[in-house]
């Protein structure tokens, strides 16, 4: 087969360099977020010109704006996100979108309820109540199940980041018995760890074994649309989109389906850029110079954060197993009288979940090398150091 000739360009294309405060972001993740920030000013843009030939419609369409971007802040999103972006980066992958498919699975929902609201506004309305409630208990089981499941396999990830810390810790000291200087038996041992893959931490035991359906399932970011797909079926947010609907419907005369589509997408946009911020910042996070530096201090952060989000899972996946419990059997008792699970502190434990999370990047970033190096200091000074 010949070889196609392509001409070269007569120059160089050199793009400008990245201001100072991106230099640590990787640019799929820049590329994530500027696409989805594109992507929200253009659907701004093309609803500012259909909003102005129907000014009843702007409020709906900021309320609906405004619901996507609180959504988003959901602690059931917060944490698949965070969790399966760790745990796709632990099988040596680079996943700067989970949270934009995960978003869009879950804005197929709305925006099929809205449509169907929208086109049997009058028939639906009163069976609608009964629909929810079934799509809310499926979706509220697939939700707290893949938390719970995904809990105990980034469980297992937290084991191994403590095992490996151990034997990093041992091999230091016994070279450093052995061979002198520990600076430099540390920074040649962390290359040889790093170059290694120090994310792949599935090992081989029966835990691995017994999970493997679930690392074996969601192995690329695509992947995570069905997921959001699914959660979507609890209809908390959906019933919302299709009141506003059937408002706009009853609010304007002669409101076509066209027009409601609107809410949707502005939903949909509001979410997708907040989810995929969080996707994109924590994979960031793990791919940081700061970080690949040393081993050590990679394993120290690795196992603080995985601990947190472990323990924000598991408590996120019994608040709604219990929470199920009661809407589904209706137990009666002291202990289910006292059960009111207050939906603004929910939304609230997932903003500090996103909070905590994206916000240690540029912790990082200021501290720069300096965390390794201090790390390292403190390590070479203590000979036992016991975890």
């Amino acid at each position: 087969m010949a070889r196609l000739n392509i001409p070269r360009l007569p120059f160089r294309i050199r793009l400008p360099p990245k201001p100072k405060f991106l230099q640590g972001i990787p640019n799929n993740s820049i590329l994530a977020i500027s696409v989805l920030i594109l992507a929200n000013t253009v659907v701004w843009a093309a609803c500012a010109v259909v909003l102005r030939l129907h000014p009843k419609l702007i409020s709906p369409a900021a309320l609906s704006y405004s619901l996507g971007l609180r959504h988003a802040l959901d602690a059931d999103h917060i944490s698949a996100i965070d969790l399966m972006t760790r745990r796709l980066l632990a099988a040596g992958q680079r996943p700067a979108t989970v949270g934009t498919f995960f978003s869009l699975g879950h804005s197929t929902v709305v925006l099929v309820t809205c449509v169907v609201v929208a086109a049997t506004s009058g028939a639906l309305r009163d069976r609608f109540d009964g629909f929810a409630r079934v799509g809310n208990i499926v979706g509220t089981s697939v939700s707290a199940a893949f938390l719970i499941v995904l809990c105990v396999g980034n469980g297992w990830v937290l084991y191994k980041l403590v095992t490996r810390l151990r034997q990093v810790l041992d091999e230091r000291r016994r070279r450093e018995a052995e061979g002198g200087d520990g600076a430099a038996v540390s920074t040649e041992y962390d290359a040889e760890a790093t170059a290694s893959g120090q994310f792949n931490l599935e090992g081989g035991g029966f835990m691995a074994r017994v999970l493997g359906f679930l690392f074996r399932a969601i192995d690329r970011p695509w992947k995570m649309y069905p997921l959001g797909v699914v959660f979507g079926l609890g209809f908390d947010t959906s019933s919302e989109i299709a009141i506003l609907g059937i408002a706009s419907i009853q609010a304007v005369q002669g409101t076509s389906i066209w027009l409601i589509l609107i809410f949707p997408i502005l939903f949909t946009s509001g979410m997708c850029l907040l989810d995929t911020t969080d996707g994109a910042l924590m994979m960031a996070l793990y791919s940081s110079k700061a970080f690949s530096r040393d081993v050590v201090a990679i394993l120290y952060y690795s196992i603080v954060l995985t601990g947190i989000t472990v323990f924000v899972a598991a408590f996120i996946g019994i608040i709604q197993v219990l929470s199920l419990v009661q809407n589904v059997a209706e137990p009666e008792g002291s202990f289910w009288d006292g059960w009111e699970w207050d939906q603004s502190s929910y939304i609230d434990l997932g903003d500090v979940a996103w909070i905590e999370s994206d916000t240690d990047w540029p912790l990082l970033q200021m501290l720069g090398s300096e965390m390794p190096k201090n790390l390292r200091h403190r390590l070479h000074k203590k000979r036992r150091l016991v975890i």
